[in-house]
């Protein structure tokens, strides 16, 4: 997916987006930060690409729909086009600086190395919520591999996008509560 089709994708989903959950309940609350985190995320993509900085749009947009598809697994908010399905493999390299791509690229898969090596899941077994931080760690180790195929092939933008999404899931896990982070706290947001 071009950066483009990223961002439209983004909007299109992000056009009519609700909170589940009754108004004043924690869980509203919760709903409302997915929400929070994916405008933040679109806002810092568009001051990139009015700065020029391609590459770190594309990460921004990819990070924003992994908010969007965290909050929506957990049921917290709505889209209007649920079921989105990630698609890195037609990543476009947008930036005409190789070099920079590449040390970028290699930072986020670091990165998203080093987050699930961060967490461990602080539900209880057998629980719902333990089920959810399966899902979402699983979704994490799906990108980062999924990623380093796509690295291997020199599919940069797609690696890129693949790890940001990734690590935008384990982030939402850890703001809702369903990892306990065990090192490197400094990587997440909460």
């Amino acid at each position: 997916m071009s950066q483009a089709d990223c961002r439209d994708a983004l909007l299109r989903r992000m056009n009519g987006i609700r909170i589940a959950a009754v108004e004043g309940t924690y869980l509203f609350s919760s709903g409302g930060v997915f929400r929070e985190m994916a405008d933040a995320y679109l806002t810092d993509g568009d001051r990139f690409q009015s700065l020029g900085d391609l590459m770190n749009a594309y990460a921004s947009y990819w990070y924003a729909l992994g908010w969007l598809d965290a909050g929506t697994a957990l049921g917290l908010i709505f889209t209007p086009l649920p079921g989105f399905s990630p698609d890195f493999s037609c990543g476009t390299r947008s930036d005409p600086d190789t070099i920079r791509v590449q040390e970028k690229t290699t930072r986020y898969r670091s990165l998203l190395a080093r987050a699930l090596e961060s967490l461990d899941n602080a539900p209880e077994k057998d629980t719902s919520l333990f089920a959810a931080a399966d899902h979402f760690r699983e979704t994490a180790i799906s990108t980062y591999e999924r990623g380093i195929s796509l690295d291997e092939e020199d599919a940069l933008a797609g690696a890129l996008a693949a790890y940001s999404y990734g690590f935008a899931w384990l982030d939402a896990g850890v703001r809702f509560g369903l990892f306990r982070i065990v090192r490197n706290r400094e990587i997440f947001t909460i």
